[in-house]
């Protein structure tokens, strides 16, 4: 790909536009807000994109540049645009787990570190929005925890003291007991910390008061779960594509 069509059009609000051009420079790519034939696709957030008219979507459609949305919720998009857009994205979503999923559909190679990238890096995300601070240990030991448990073909049989705490603590120079203490310190800060409503996402209504706050293992599987869903791997991955190949019209094999 040439330097000059090496550009992105992002139409979001400026924090987010920020965020997304940062990410976007790392992988050489430029931004601009002149939606053209030159880009590479068009991000925009919905509500934006409805006081601009139709004219950026017919522009970017016209010279088959993707159009991907970013929506408040199922229902914002008007449906005129719900029609002209490649693939709507619905909040609360990472925003750079959605430029590695618009990576997949244009055959980009965004997503470094492969399967296990992926799950380590929402783990990481998701331990942010449960308020467990990012210098504690826990941090690492949850987001690898959730990477591992990514690589084996049946998670839930993992056994924590026996193999799950040893695999982490060789890998941070540790132990498993200091494994052990250090995950419990990230519990208890998330039910400190995070409010009860971010709570209830990940543990359901258990999650009240300090009687239900969850184990260890508890809160690394749940962690584990909310991430699988959240990512477009495996058959979702080709589920994914599928839906994107069916709204563009494309034939689907």
């Amino acid at each position: 790909m040439t330097a000059e069509n090496k550009l992105v059009c992002l139409l979001l609000h400026p924090r987010d536009r920020e965020e997304m051009s940062r990410y976007l420079a790392q992988k050489g790519y430029g931004v601009t807000g002149r939606p053209g034939p030159n880009v590479r696709f068009l991000l925009a957030e919905a509500e934006l994109l409805c006081t601009l008219g139709s004219e950026p979507i017919r522009a970017c459609r016209e010279a088959g540049v993707p159009v991907f949305l970013l929506a408040e919720r199922q229902g914002a998009v008007p449906p005129e645009k719900l029609s002209q857009a490649t693939y709507v994205f619905y909040k609360p979503l990472l925003l750079e787990l959605v430029l590695r999923r618009i990576g997949l559909f244009l055959g980009e190679n965004w997503a470094e570190g492969g399967r296990q990238g992926w799950f380590t890096l929402q783990a990481q995300c998701s331990l942010d929005a449960l308020a467990v601070p990012r210098h504690l240990l826990a941090f690492r030991y949850f987001s690898d925890g959730v990477g591992l448990l990514s690589q084996q073909p049946y998670p839930s049989r993992i056994k924590l003291m026996q193999q799950l705490y040893p695999a982490l603590s060789e890998r941070h120079n540790s132990s498993p007991v200091m494994v052990d203490r250090a995950m419990r310190h990230g519990v208890e800060s998330c039910w400190r910390l995070a409010s009860k409503s971010v709570q209830r996402q990940y543990f359901g209504y258990s999650a009240q008061d300090k009687q239900g706050m969850p184990t260890n293992g508890e809160f690394l599987f749940a962690l584990y779960e909310h991430v699988k869903l959240l990512l477009p791997y495996d058959g979702r991955q080709a589920a994914f594509l599928r839906e994107l190949r069916r709204i563009n019209g494309e034939e689907i094999a």
